[in-house]
């Protein structure tokens, strides 16, 4: 896919969350032809469909709250479809501190995972993944991409903890497929619990509680009141 060009375009480092008919934010240079530049756009979209939810959504919104035209967003998406489909393959890539846990498929598996705790309430990554779960049940095609996604969710998951079990950091004798399975189980059930009761003591549980789930999967897990496994326990970030 071509990087999509602003018109004018804007800082993607926004926290708060557009409205509907959002006033195009003040701009200032992106280098032509960036990634930073399709983040934008798609982060446009994370905070239109988590504030009003997908059905909402029009091209000519996203366009006017991103200095986007029309017409170039329609060029390069062709419907709101894959317009949306498109920004949730985007959230889906592995996160920018990634190399750090390099060498630890156990550190890995835990980042990822403490990134299904919410930051907030307000978490738009995950408002608009809740929207477009509840879509996808209305839409084939957005089901069908669904499905890709868990089944490559699954498949990585699955390879980081076959990973671990042969670098002796995770129990031996772990069945990959089925721990990844069960692990993705529990942190998406994990989201659920975090709409339903959407407070900062349900966010601190899941924390503890994917924490947990990743310390019964260690070959050596940490002893209760152990400093030195403090740093193992890692914050979620996005």
């Amino acid at each position: 896919m071509s990087t999509i060009i602003p018109k004018a375009p804007a800082s993607a480092a926004r926290q708060s969350r557009a409205p509907l008919k959002a006033t195009p934010r003040p701009a200032h240079s992106v280098r032509p032809g960036s990634l930073r530049q399709q983040d934008y756009l798609l982060g446009v979209v994370y905070d239109l469909i988590s504030e009003h939810g997908i059905d909402a959504l029009t091209m000519r919104q996203v366009a006017q709250a991103s200095n986007v035209s029309t017409g170039t967003i329609n060029y390069h998406f062709q419907n709101k479809e894959n317009l949306v489909i498109s920004a949730l393959e985007n959230a889906y890539r592995l996160p920018k501190d990634w190399e750090q846990y390099r060498g630890s498929p156990a550190a890995q598996l835990r980042r990822i995972a403490l990134s299904y705790v919410l930051r907030a309430s307000s978490d738009r990554w995950w408002r608009f993944w809740i929207n477009y779960l509840a879509a996808s049940t209305r839409h084939e095609e957005m089901q069908a991409h669904q499905e890709v996604r868990f089944d490559k969710q699954l498949e990585f998951w699955s390879n980081l903890v076959a990973d671990g079990v042969a670098k002796e950091e995770l129990r031996a004798g772990l069945d990959a497929l089925d721990t990844a399975r069960e692990l993705l189980v529990l942190v998406h059930g994990l989201v659920a619990m975090q709409f339903m009761k959407p407070d900062a003591k349900t966010r601190v549980y899941a924390r503890e509680r994917i924490n947990r789930g990743i310390d019964a999967l260690l070959r050596n897990p940490p002893q209760l009141g152990d400093p030195a496994a403090a740093p193992a326990r890692l914050q979620p970030r996005r």
